[in-house]
């Protein structure tokens, strides 16, 4: 029974042990500059789609001030690229704040009263001119 009752006893030296040295300051520090670390890389991230947004928003803004003199070329152009970097932004748009949402909304309606203003001076514009000539005599 003594040797039983030292194993134990040994036993649970062993185990308190483990569990002081796993909750050392070290141990402690460790995970708070993980935690930092992650913090540090969420603002970052954070940053970067604060200013991908605000480059869009200003993209927009300056292109919604050409609605009287673009052409329907660089309307083309316009509607791409506004069309490429809008879903970019939409596939983000779950982890945005409310003010963050309600200006992507004022952005979005800017952009639909810019289209509107072309079409209305250019008419229907469609991605592809085509030029067919159907009276062509050389089949």
């Amino acid at each position: 029974m003594e040797i039983a009752s030292k194993f134990k006893t040994i036993g649970l030296s062993l185990a308190l042990g483990i569990f002081i040295f796993a909750c050392s300051q070290e141990a402690q520090n460790e995970t708070n500059q993980e935690i930092d670390e992650a913090q540090v890389e969420m603002t970052e991230a954070g940053d970067e789609m604060n200013r991908e947004f605000d480059e869009f928003s200003t993209w927009v803004n300056t292109n919604v001030e050409r609605s009287e003199t673009v052409t329907a070329d660089e309307y083309r152009e316009m509607r791409t690229e506004y069309n490429r970097r809008s879903a970019e932004l939409e596939a983000e748009s779950s982890t945005w704040d409310e003010e963050t949402r309600r200006e992507w909304e004022a952005t979005k309606a800017d952009w639909n009263e810019f289209e509107n203003k072309v079409q209305t001076r250019l008419g229907r514009i469609d991605d592809v001119d085509v030029d067919v000539d159907v009276n062509r005599d050389n089949n």
